[in-house]
Protein backbone atom coordinates (compact mmCIF):
# COMPACT_ATOMS: atom_id res chain seq x y z
CA UNK A 1 0.00 0.00 0.00
CA UNK A 2 2.92 2.33 0.67
CA UNK A 3 4.12 1.67 -2.88
CA UNK A 4 0.67 2.33 -4.28
CA UNK A 5 0.29 5.58 -2.36
CA UNK A 6 3.74 6.74 -3.47
CA UNK A 7 2.96 5.77 -7.06
CA UNK A 8 -0.40 7.56 -6.98
CA UNK A 9 1.14 10.72 -5.50
CA UNK A 10 3.98 10.62 -8.04
CA UNK A 11 1.55 10.14 -10.93
CA UNK A 12 -0.57 13.07 -9.74
CA UNK A 13 2.45 15.39 -9.35
CA UNK A 14 3.89 14.20 -12.66
CA UNK A 15 0.60 14.93 -14.40
CA UNK A 16 0.48 18.43 -12.91
CA UNK A 17 4.13 19.16 -13.73
CA UNK A 18 3.88 17.86 -17.29
CA UNK A 19 0.64 19.71 -17.96
CA UNK A 20 2.08 22.88 -16.43
CA UNK A 21 5.32 22.52 -18.38
CA UNK A 22 3.55 21.96 -21.68
CA UNK A 23 1.31 24.95 -21.03
CA UNK A 24 4.29 27.11 -20.06
CA UNK A 25 6.34 26.20 -23.14
CA UNK A 26 3.35 26.55 -25.45
CA UNK A 27 2.49 29.99 -24.03
CA UNK A 28 6.11 31.16 -24.27
CA UNK A 29 6.49 29.86 -27.83
CA UNK A 30 3.23 31.45 -28.93
CA UNK A 31 4.22 34.77 -27.37
CA UNK A 32 7.69 34.74 -28.95
CA UNK A 33 6.41 33.80 -32.41
CA UNK A 34 3.71 36.47 -32.16
CA UNK A 35 6.39 39.03 -31.28
CA UNK A 36 8.46 38.01 -34.32
CA UNK A 37 5.37 38.15 -36.53
CA UNK A 38 4.68 41.68 -35.35
CA UNK A 39 8.26 42.63 -36.19
CA UNK A 40 7.81 41.25 -39.68
CA UNK A 41 4.58 43.21 -40.11
CA UNK A 42 6.36 46.37 -38.93
CA UNK A 43 9.16 45.79 -41.46
CA UNK A 44 6.59 45.34 -44.20
CA UNK A 45 5.20 48.75 -43.32
CA UNK A 46 8.58 50.30 -42.53
CA UNK A 47 11.43 51.71 -44.62
CA UNK A 48 12.53 48.33 -45.99
CA UNK A 49 9.07 47.61 -47.32
CA UNK A 50 8.62 51.07 -48.73
CA UNK A 51 12.06 50.94 -50.37
CA UNK A 52 11.04 47.91 -52.39
CA UNK A 53 7.37 48.51 -53.16
CA UNK A 54 7.32 51.73 -55.27
CA UNK A 55 9.53 50.61 -58.10
CA UNK A 56 7.81 47.27 -58.47
CA UNK A 57 4.33 48.61 -58.10
CA UNK A 58 5.06 51.28 -60.70
CA UNK A 59 6.25 48.61 -63.12
CA UNK A 60 9.77 50.08 -63.45
CA UNK A 61 13.06 48.28 -63.20
CA UNK A 62 13.02 48.73 -59.41
CA UNK A 63 15.32 50.49 -57.10
CA UNK A 64 18.63 49.25 -55.78
CA UNK A 65 16.79 47.79 -52.72
CA UNK A 66 17.11 48.38 -48.99
CA UNK A 67 20.47 46.68 -48.66
CA UNK A 68 21.73 49.26 -46.26
CA UNK A 69 18.69 48.92 -44.09
CA UNK A 70 18.82 45.08 -43.75
CA UNK A 71 22.55 44.40 -43.89
CA UNK A 72 23.59 41.89 -41.22
CA UNK A 73 20.19 42.22 -39.53
CA UNK A 74 19.33 38.49 -39.66
CA UNK A 75 16.42 39.32 -41.96
CA UNK A 76 15.71 39.71 -45.66
CA UNK A 77 13.18 40.98 -48.18
CA UNK A 78 12.66 39.72 -51.69
CA UNK A 79 10.27 40.34 -54.56
CA UNK A 80 9.09 37.46 -56.75
CA UNK A 81 7.47 37.67 -60.18
CA UNK A 82 6.00 34.39 -61.39
CA UNK A 83 8.33 32.53 -58.98
CA UNK A 84 11.51 34.39 -60.00
CA UNK A 85 13.34 36.66 -57.56
CA UNK A 86 13.49 40.07 -59.21
CA UNK A 87 14.74 41.99 -56.20
CA UNK A 88 16.24 40.97 -52.83
CA UNK A 89 18.11 42.50 -49.95
CA UNK A 90 19.38 41.50 -46.52
CA UNK A 91 20.71 38.15 -45.24
CA UNK A 92 18.93 36.06 -47.85
CA UNK A 93 19.59 32.30 -47.57
CA UNK A 94 21.45 30.86 -50.57
CA UNK A 95 18.93 28.04 -51.06
CA UNK A 96 15.94 26.34 -49.50
CA UNK A 97 13.36 29.11 -49.80
CA UNK A 98 10.29 28.08 -51.84
CA UNK A 99 9.85 29.84 -55.20
CA UNK A 100 6.12 30.13 -54.78
CA UNK A 101 5.52 30.64 -51.03
CA UNK A 102 2.03 30.63 -49.54
CA UNK A 103 0.56 33.93 -48.54
CA UNK A 104 0.76 34.81 -44.85
CA UNK A 105 3.06 33.68 -42.04
CA UNK A 106 5.14 30.51 -42.25
CA UNK A 107 8.22 28.86 -40.77
CA UNK A 108 10.58 27.33 -43.34
CA UNK A 109 13.94 25.56 -43.23
CA UNK A 110 16.61 27.00 -45.42
CA UNK A 111 20.39 26.76 -45.48
CA UNK A 112 20.44 24.64 -42.29
CA UNK A 113 18.38 27.11 -40.32
CA UNK A 114 14.81 28.07 -39.59
CA UNK A 115 13.22 31.26 -40.90
CA UNK A 116 9.98 33.00 -40.14
CA UNK A 117 8.41 34.57 -43.23
CA UNK A 118 5.56 36.92 -44.12
CA UNK A 119 4.40 36.76 -47.75
CA UNK A 120 2.14 39.47 -49.24
CA UNK A 121 0.53 39.28 -52.68
CA UNK A 122 0.87 42.45 -54.79
CA UNK A 123 -1.57 43.47 -57.51
CA UNK A 124 -0.69 41.70 -60.81
CA UNK A 125 0.86 43.71 -63.69
CA UNK A 126 0.94 42.93 -67.42
CA UNK A 127 4.16 41.32 -68.54
CA UNK A 128 6.30 41.85 -71.66
CA UNK A 129 3.84 40.06 -73.89
CA UNK A 130 0.78 41.44 -72.10
CA UNK A 131 0.17 38.45 -69.82
CA UNK A 132 -0.47 39.23 -66.11
CA UNK A 133 2.52 38.64 -63.84
CA UNK A 134 1.96 37.18 -60.34
CA UNK A 135 3.90 39.29 -57.88
CA UNK A 136 4.79 38.51 -54.26
CA UNK A 137 6.82 40.35 -51.70
CA UNK A 138 8.27 38.29 -48.86
CA UNK A 139 9.82 39.44 -45.59
CA UNK A 140 11.86 36.98 -43.51
CA UNK A 141 13.67 36.83 -40.20
CA UNK A 142 16.06 34.28 -38.74
CA UNK A 143 13.94 32.11 -36.33
CA UNK A 144 16.87 30.11 -34.92
CA UNK A 145 17.42 32.39 -31.89
CA UNK A 146 13.71 32.22 -31.12
CA UNK A 147 13.54 28.44 -31.51
CA UNK A 148 16.69 28.08 -29.41
CA UNK A 149 15.07 30.08 -26.63
CA UNK A 150 11.98 27.82 -26.86
CA UNK A 151 14.14 24.68 -26.88
CA UNK A 152 16.13 25.98 -23.90
CA UNK A 153 12.92 26.59 -21.99
CA UNK A 154 11.69 23.09 -22.89
CA UNK A 155 14.91 21.59 -21.50
CA UNK A 156 14.68 23.61 -18.30
CA UNK A 157 11.03 22.69 -17.81
CA UNK A 158 11.78 19.01 -18.46
CA UNK A 159 14.66 19.10 -15.98
CA UNK A 160 12.56 20.82 -13.32
CA UNK A 161 9.70 18.34 -13.90
CA UNK A 162 12.05 15.37 -13.62
CA UNK A 163 13.53 16.74 -10.39
CA UNK A 164 10.03 17.42 -9.05
CA UNK A 165 8.88 13.89 -9.87
CA UNK A 166 11.99 12.38 -8.28
CA UNK A 167 11.52 14.51 -5.16
CA UNK A 168 7.85 13.46 -5.04
CA UNK A 169 8.85 9.78 -5.12
CA UNK A 170 11.20 10.29 -2.18
CA UNK A 171 8.79 12.41 -0.12
CA UNK A 172 5.76 10.20 -0.86
CA UNK A 173 7.68 7.12 0.21
CA UNK A 174 8.82 8.85 3.42
CA UNK A 175 5.40 10.29 4.28
CA UNK A 176 3.47 7.13 3.37
CA UNK A 177 4.71 5.29 6.47
CA UNK A 178 3.38 7.89 8.98
CA UNK A 179 0.16 8.14 6.98
CA UNK A 180 -0.30 4.37 7.17
CA UNK A 181 0.69 4.10 10.84
CA UNK A 182 -3.00 3.71 11.91
CA UNK A 183 -3.32 0.74 9.55
CA UNK A 184 -0.12 -0.75 10.97
CA UNK A 185 -1.52 -0.42 14.48
CA UNK A 186 -4.75 -1.98 13.28
CA UNK A 187 -2.85 -4.89 11.75
CA UNK A 188 -0.94 -5.38 15.02
CA UNK A 189 -4.21 -5.40 16.98
CA UNK A 190 -5.77 -7.95 14.61
CA UNK A 191 -2.64 -10.09 14.88
CA UNK A 192 -3.00 -9.94 18.67
CA UNK A 193 -6.55 -11.25 18.43
CA UNK A 194 -5.42 -14.00 16.08
CA UNK A 195 -2.52 -14.98 18.34
CA UNK A 196 -4.42 -15.02 21.62
CA UNK A 197 -7.74 -16.19 20.09
CA UNK A 198 -9.41 -13.78 22.48
CA UNK A 199 -12.53 -12.75 20.57
CA UNK A 200 -13.53 -10.34 23.33
CA UNK A 201 -10.73 -7.95 22.37
CA UNK A 202 -11.72 -4.95 20.29
CA UNK A 203 -9.75 -2.72 17.99
CA UNK A 204 -9.38 0.97 18.89
CA UNK A 205 -11.79 3.30 17.14
CA UNK A 206 -11.91 7.08 16.69
CA UNK A 207 -8.10 7.31 16.81
CA UNK A 208 -7.36 7.71 13.10
CA UNK A 209 -9.00 8.86 9.90
CA UNK A 210 -12.57 8.10 8.94
CA UNK A 211 -11.63 5.24 6.60
CA UNK A 212 -9.47 3.51 9.23
CA UNK A 213 -12.19 3.98 11.85
CA UNK A 214 -14.74 2.43 9.52
CA UNK A 215 -12.42 -0.51 8.94
CA UNK A 216 -11.86 -0.94 12.69
CA UNK A 217 -15.60 -0.72 13.30
CA UNK A 218 -16.24 -3.39 10.66
CA UNK A 219 -13.61 -5.69 12.18
CA UNK A 220 -15.07 -5.14 15.66
CA UNK A 221 -18.53 -6.04 14.41
CA UNK A 222 -17.10 -9.18 12.83
CA UNK A 223 -15.32 -10.05 16.10
CA UNK A 224 -18.56 -9.54 18.01
CA UNK A 225 -20.40 -11.90 15.67
CA UNK A 226 -17.60 -14.44 15.95
CA UNK A 227 -17.62 -14.10 19.73
CA UNK A 228 -21.35 -14.70 19.86
CA UNK A 229 -21.07 -17.64 17.49
CA UNK A 230 -18.16 -19.08 19.48
CA UNK A 231 -20.03 -18.62 22.76
CA UNK A 232 -23.11 -20.31 21.34
CA UNK A 233 -21.01 -23.19 20.05
CA UNK A 234 -19.27 -23.53 23.40
CA UNK A 235 -22.60 -23.48 25.19
CA UNK A 236 -23.91 -26.19 22.89
CA UNK A 237 -20.81 -28.32 23.48
CA UNK A 238 -21.00 -27.73 27.22
CA UNK A 239 -24.69 -28.65 27.17
CA UNK A 240 -23.83 -31.85 25.33
CA UNK A 241 -21.09 -32.72 27.79
CA UNK A 242 -23.31 -31.90 30.74
CA UNK A 243 -26.19 -33.89 29.27
CA UNK A 244 -23.93 -36.92 28.87
CA UNK A 245 -22.64 -36.53 32.44
CA UNK A 246 -26.15 -36.07 33.82
CA UNK A 247 -27.45 -39.08 31.96
CA UNK A 248 -24.61 -41.19 33.28
CA UNK A 249 -25.24 -39.90 36.80
CA UNK A 250 -29.01 -40.24 36.88
CA UNK A 251 -29.72 -43.23 34.64
CA UNK A 252 -27.26 -45.71 36.10
CA UNK A 253 -29.22 -46.39 39.32
CA UNK A 254 -32.67 -47.05 37.76
CA UNK A 255 -31.15 -49.15 35.00
CA UNK A 256 -29.29 -51.22 37.58
CA UNK A 257 -32.49 -51.71 39.56
CA UNK A 258 -34.44 -52.66 36.42
CA UNK A 259 -31.71 -55.14 35.44
CA UNK A 260 -31.79 -56.73 38.89
CA UNK A 261 -35.58 -57.12 38.82
CA UNK A 262 -35.56 -58.60 35.33
CA UNK A 263 -32.74 -60.99 36.27
CA UNK A 264 -34.78 -62.12 39.28
CA UNK A 265 -37.75 -62.90 37.04
CA UNK A 266 -35.56 -64.72 34.52
CA UNK A 267 -33.77 -66.84 37.12
CA UNK A 268 -37.01 -67.87 38.81
CA UNK A 269 -39.41 -69.22 36.19
CA UNK A 270 -41.51 -70.80 38.95
CA UNK A 271 -42.03 -67.45 40.73
CA UNK A 272 -45.64 -66.97 41.83
CA UNK A 273 -47.66 -64.74 39.53
CA UNK A 274 -48.36 -62.21 42.29
CA UNK A 275 -44.64 -61.67 42.97
CA UNK A 276 -43.88 -61.51 39.24
CA UNK A 277 -46.57 -58.82 38.84
CA UNK A 278 -45.11 -56.74 41.70
CA UNK A 279 -41.63 -56.90 40.15
CA UNK A 280 -42.87 -56.03 36.65
CA UNK A 281 -44.94 -53.15 38.03
CA UNK A 282 -41.80 -51.89 39.75
CA UNK A 283 -39.87 -52.14 36.47
CA UNK A 284 -42.62 -50.24 34.63
CA UNK A 285 -42.62 -47.48 37.25
CA UNK A 286 -38.83 -47.16 37.08
CA UNK A 287 -39.05 -47.02 33.29
CA UNK A 288 -41.59 -44.17 33.50
CA UNK A 289 -39.36 -42.33 35.96
CA UNK A 290 -36.39 -42.87 33.68
CA UNK A 291 -38.26 -41.46 30.68
CA UNK A 292 -39.28 -38.47 32.80
CA UNK A 293 -35.67 -37.86 33.83
CA UNK A 294 -34.46 -38.11 30.23
CA UNK A 295 -37.13 -35.65 29.09
CA UNK A 296 -36.08 -33.22 31.80
CA UNK A 297 -32.41 -33.59 30.92
CA UNK A 298 -33.18 -33.03 27.26
CA UNK A 299 -35.08 -29.85 28.09
CA UNK A 300 -32.20 -28.67 30.27
CA UNK A 301 -29.69 -29.40 27.51
CA UNK A 302 -31.73 -27.44 24.97
CA UNK A 303 -31.96 -24.53 27.39
CA UNK A 304 -28.23 -24.71 28.07
CA UNK A 305 -27.40 -24.41 24.38
CA UNK A 306 -29.94 -21.58 23.79
CA UNK A 307 -28.75 -21.20 20.20
CA UNK A 308 -32.01 -21.19 18.27
CA UNK A 309 -34.89 -21.02 20.72
CA UNK A 310 -37.93 -19.60 18.92
CA UNK A 311 -39.37 -16.50 20.55
CA UNK A 312 -42.80 -15.05 20.01
CA UNK A 313 -45.50 -13.16 21.94
CA UNK A 314 -47.07 -15.51 24.50
CA UNK A 315 -50.21 -14.93 26.56
CA UNK A 316 -49.18 -16.10 30.04
CA UNK A 317 -52.81 -16.27 31.22
CA UNK A 318 -53.61 -18.79 28.51
CA UNK A 319 -50.52 -20.89 29.26
CA UNK A 320 -51.34 -20.80 32.98
CA UNK A 321 -54.91 -21.93 32.41
CA UNK A 322 -53.79 -24.84 30.26
CA UNK A 323 -51.06 -25.90 32.71
CA UNK A 324 -53.36 -25.77 35.76
CA UNK A 325 -56.04 -27.81 33.99
CA UNK A 326 -53.46 -30.46 33.10
CA UNK A 327 -52.23 -30.55 36.73
CA UNK A 328 -55.79 -30.98 37.99
CA UNK A 329 -56.24 -33.97 35.72
CA UNK A 330 -52.97 -35.51 36.92
CA UNK A 331 -53.76 -34.87 40.58
CA UNK A 332 -57.53 -34.97 41.02
CA UNK A 333 -57.20 -35.04 44.82
CA UNK A 334 -55.27 -31.76 44.98
CA UNK A 335 -57.02 -28.40 45.19
CA UNK A 336 -55.34 -26.11 42.68
CA UNK A 337 -56.67 -22.57 42.38
CA UNK A 338 -55.84 -20.07 39.64
CA UNK A 339 -56.12 -16.31 40.02
CA UNK A 340 -55.34 -14.04 37.06
CA UNK A 341 -56.74 -10.69 35.89
CA UNK A 342 -58.96 -10.58 32.82
CA UNK A 343 -57.38 -9.91 29.45
CA UNK A 344 -54.11 -10.81 27.83
CA UNK A 345 -50.83 -10.81 29.73
CA UNK A 346 -48.12 -11.08 27.10
CA UNK A 347 -44.44 -11.82 27.33
CA UNK A 348 -41.98 -12.52 24.53
CA UNK A 349 -40.48 -15.97 24.88
CA UNK A 350 -40.32 -19.63 23.99
CA UNK A 351 -43.81 -21.10 24.49
CA UNK A 352 -42.56 -24.60 25.35
CA UNK A 353 -40.05 -23.21 27.84
CA UNK A 354 -42.69 -21.12 29.62
CA UNK A 355 -44.97 -24.16 29.81
CA UNK A 356 -42.08 -26.19 31.29
CA UNK A 357 -41.55 -23.48 33.90
CA UNK A 358 -45.23 -23.45 34.98
CA UNK A 359 -45.66 -27.24 34.86
CA UNK A 360 -42.66 -27.83 37.09
CA UNK A 361 -43.63 -25.13 39.59
CA UNK A 362 -47.15 -26.53 39.95
CA UNK A 363 -45.91 -30.14 40.01
CA UNK A 364 -43.37 -29.26 42.71
CA UNK A 365 -46.07 -27.60 44.83
CA UNK A 366 -48.42 -30.58 44.48
CA UNK A 367 -45.76 -33.19 45.22
CA UNK A 368 -43.89 -31.53 48.06
CA UNK A 369 -46.48 -29.10 49.42
CA UNK A 370 -49.82 -29.72 51.05
CA UNK A 371 -53.31 -30.15 49.65
CA UNK A 372 -53.88 -26.51 48.76
CA UNK A 373 -52.03 -24.86 45.84
CA UNK A 374 -52.74 -21.30 44.72
CA UNK A 375 -51.39 -19.97 41.41
CA UNK A 376 -51.52 -16.20 40.85
CA UNK A 377 -50.54 -13.90 38.01
CA UNK A 378 -50.31 -10.15 38.64
CA UNK A 379 -48.91 -7.08 36.91
CA UNK A 380 -46.21 -5.09 38.70
CA UNK A 381 -45.30 -2.04 36.61
CA UNK A 382 -43.72 -3.53 33.45
CA UNK A 383 -43.27 -6.96 35.01
CA UNK A 384 -45.45 -10.05 35.18
CA UNK A 385 -45.22 -11.82 38.55
CA UNK A 386 -46.19 -15.48 38.76
CA UNK A 387 -46.53 -16.94 42.28
CA UNK A 388 -47.24 -20.51 43.33
CA UNK A 389 -48.18 -20.98 47.02
CA UNK A 390 -48.70 -24.21 48.89
CA UNK A 391 -49.56 -25.14 52.48
CA UNK A 392 -46.79 -27.71 52.91
CA UNK A 393 -43.75 -27.66 55.19
CA UNK A 394 -42.02 -24.92 53.17
CA UNK A 395 -38.34 -24.63 52.29
CA UNK A 396 -35.77 -23.90 55.03
CA UNK A 397 -33.77 -20.73 54.41
CA UNK A 398 -30.51 -22.68 54.32
CA UNK A 399 -31.77 -24.67 51.31
CA UNK A 400 -33.45 -21.90 49.31
CA UNK A 401 -30.55 -21.39 46.92
CA UNK A 402 -29.40 -24.98 46.70
CA UNK A 403 -32.77 -26.41 45.64
CA UNK A 404 -32.39 -24.81 42.18
CA UNK A 405 -29.26 -26.90 41.48
CA UNK A 406 -29.58 -30.01 39.35
CA UNK A 407 -30.39 -33.26 41.18
CA UNK A 408 -30.80 -31.28 44.38
CA UNK A 409 -33.65 -32.24 46.71
CA UNK A 410 -34.66 -30.71 49.99
CA UNK A 411 -33.65 -32.47 53.16
CA UNK A 412 -37.30 -33.01 54.13
CA UNK A 413 -38.48 -34.15 50.66
CA UNK A 414 -40.47 -37.36 50.93
CA UNK A 415 -42.19 -37.57 47.54
CA UNK A 416 -40.33 -39.15 44.62
CA UNK A 417 -38.56 -36.89 42.17
CA UNK A 418 -35.42 -36.42 40.12
CA UNK A 419 -34.30 -33.07 41.53
CA UNK A 420 -34.46 -31.50 38.06
CA UNK A 421 -37.81 -29.68 38.14
CA UNK A 422 -36.71 -26.55 39.98
CA UNK A 423 -33.47 -26.50 37.96
CA UNK A 424 -35.65 -26.30 34.85
CA UNK A 425 -37.66 -23.46 36.43
CA UNK A 426 -34.52 -21.44 37.22
CA UNK A 427 -33.07 -22.06 33.78
CA UNK A 428 -36.19 -20.98 31.89
CA UNK A 429 -36.62 -17.89 34.07
CA UNK A 430 -33.06 -16.84 33.24
CA UNK A 431 -33.52 -17.53 29.52
CA UNK A 432 -36.55 -15.22 29.56
CA UNK A 433 -34.64 -12.40 31.31
CA UNK A 434 -36.42 -13.10 34.58
CA UNK A 435 -35.64 -14.57 37.96
CA UNK A 436 -37.15 -16.99 40.44
CA UNK A 437 -37.24 -16.68 44.23
CA UNK A 438 -38.54 -18.81 47.05
CA UNK A 439 -40.03 -17.53 50.29
CA UNK A 440 -42.78 -18.18 52.76
CA UNK A 441 -46.40 -18.54 51.72
CA UNK A 442 -49.32 -16.94 53.56
CA UNK A 443 -50.70 -20.47 53.76
CA UNK A 444 -47.73 -21.60 55.80
CA UNK A 445 -45.84 -23.41 53.07
CA UNK A 446 -43.50 -22.24 50.31
CA UNK A 447 -44.02 -19.44 47.82
CA UNK A 448 -42.18 -19.58 44.50
CA UNK A 449 -42.20 -16.25 42.64
CA UNK A 450 -41.15 -15.80 39.02
CA UNK A 451 -40.74 -12.27 37.63
CA UNK A 452 -40.75 -11.86 33.84
CA UNK A 453 -40.60 -8.68 31.72
CA UNK A 454 -44.03 -7.98 30.26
Amino acid sequence: MRTRIAAAATAAVALVLIAGGVATVATFADRERSRLDRELEQRAQGPAGRAVRPGIEDGGPGRPGPAGLLAESGSFVRVLADGDVVQAAGDLPADGLPSRPAEGFDTVAAEGGRWRTLTIELPPRPGFFGDPVERLIQFGADADPLEERIDSLERRVALISALGIGLTVVLATLFASPALAPLSRLRTAVAGVSTTRDLSRRLPEAEAGREVDELARGVNEMLARLERSSAETERALEATRRFAADVGHEVRTPLTSMRANLDAVRRNPAMPESERKVILDDVAREQEDLVSVLDALQALARGDSATALPREPVDMAEVLDSAVEAARRRHPAARIQLSAPEGEHRVTGWPEGLRLLIDNLVENAVRHGGDQVVVRLVHDDHTLVLTVDDDGPGVPEAERERIFDRFSRGAGAKSPGSGLGLALVAQQAQLHDGRVEVGDSEQGGARFSVRLPA
